[in-house]
């Protein structure tokens, strides 16, 4: 017991020193509660990979106070490699490519080195903490 109320007395480094880890949360942005990215490979008539992102939001003054759009933004261990419009209405953001729009590979290891960022913003100009999912291949 003395070795485990030790541990407990020991204090983290102090807020902006090494080893800080948490961000401060604006308590009055909008929040992207959850997200996916899927993609497949269209192969009727004209084949292309088509692509679709969508999520759920929340903000503490209420759904209408969210902006229309909101970003998607995808990067890899590269850097960043471009970004597409979300429509957004009544907590819900959606948003679909096709692979000319943002050049990704829809396969199923390709798809798994890719960060989705999602990010909505509220009329009062709050802006969200980005929610970053790994995207998914689907079957047609």
């Amino acid at each position: 017991m003395p070795l485990i109320l030790a541990l407990l007395g020991c204090p983290g480094p102090a807020p902006g020193e090494a080893g800080e880890t948490a961000e401060e949360v604006d308590p009055a942005a909008p929040v992207v509660e959850s997200a996916r990215v899927t993609c497949f490979d269209h192969t009727t008539g004209e084949a292309f990979v088509q692509w679709a992102a969508s999520a759920t939001v929340s903000d503490p003054q209420g759904l209408s106070t969210i902006e229309t759009f909101g970003t998607l933004a995808v990067s890899d261990a590269r850097g960043d490699l471009g970004s597409v419009d979300l429509l957004c209405a009544d907590g819900a953001c959606t948003a679909s490519w096709r692979d000319h729009d943002v050049d990704i590979e829809c396969d199923a290891i390709a798809v798994t080195t890719y960060d989705f960022a999602f990010t909505v913003v509220d009329t009062d100009g709050h802006v969200s903490a980005a929610l970053v999912v790994p995207g998914e291949v689907v079957e047609e």
